[in-house]
């Protein structure tokens, strides 16, 4: 006697339930850093470049944009603040956002006193593309700015100092995504500093 075989669209109606049970990833949630200890901690790799904790600050000696990336998911819509300073002539303090954590230029790059402390831009996977937006100014050397990055629209990226709107991206294909949810701290050849990080998603 043969075993009845159940039939294919029994299995795959199984099949689609049980994926409709799975479930979604948690939302992003807020999270802050003061770096008042002596590693980098959890929330970042050891051993990148010169990167490490001065005097409950995150430090690097300037690493040829070899990024610092935080294994915390970022929100399509979110603030990032915390506050940077620059002890090198250059300036060239800089964050990498939305990003795939691995890899330099993968999402935007906010840049304040680049190229010798003569532009700030945001740029789209790549310093050099075509279309990024620019600022021509000198910033101060150790003096303490109050960054905000962030994106409220789902589509535009700001950069904030000390209040002030100061760049603004508009995007028509925004980064986004499992592969494009990170924030990289980075550096070129200057001893940047940052401190005192919130990241708070948005609707």
């Amino acid at each position: 006697m043969h075993a009845r075989r159940q039939p294919l669209v029994t299995t795959a109606l199984i099949t689609l339930a049980l994926a409709g049970c799975a479930k979604a990833p948690p939302a992003p949630a807020p999270f802050a850093d003061d770096f008042n200890r002596a590693q980098l901690g959890p929330h970042f790799p050891s051993g990148v470049a010169s990167w490490r904790i001065v005097d409950g600050a995150l430090s690097s000696l300037g690493d040829h944009n070899q990024p610092l990336w935080l294994d915390v998911p970022l929100a399509r819509n979110v603030r990032v603040e915390f506050t940077a300073w620059s002890r090198s002539p250059a300036v060239d303090t800089k964050v990498e956002i939305f990003g795939d954590g691995m890899r330099h230029e993968s999402g935007y790059i906010v840049i304040l006193g680049g190229w010798q402390n003569t532009i700030s831009t945001i740029a789209r996977l790549g310093e050099h593309e075509r279309g990024r937006v620019e600022l021509k100014k000198k910033w101060e050397v150790g003096r303490r700015y109050r960054w905000t990055v962030q994106r409220t629209d789902g589509n535009t990226l700001e950069l904030l100092i000390d209040g002030e709107r100061v760049l603004s991206y508009a995007d028509a294909a925004p980064l986004f995504g499992p592969r494009n949810d990170r924030l990289g701290f980075t550096s070129w050849e200057s001893e940047v500093f940052y401190d005192d990080l919130t990241i708070t998603p948005l609707p």
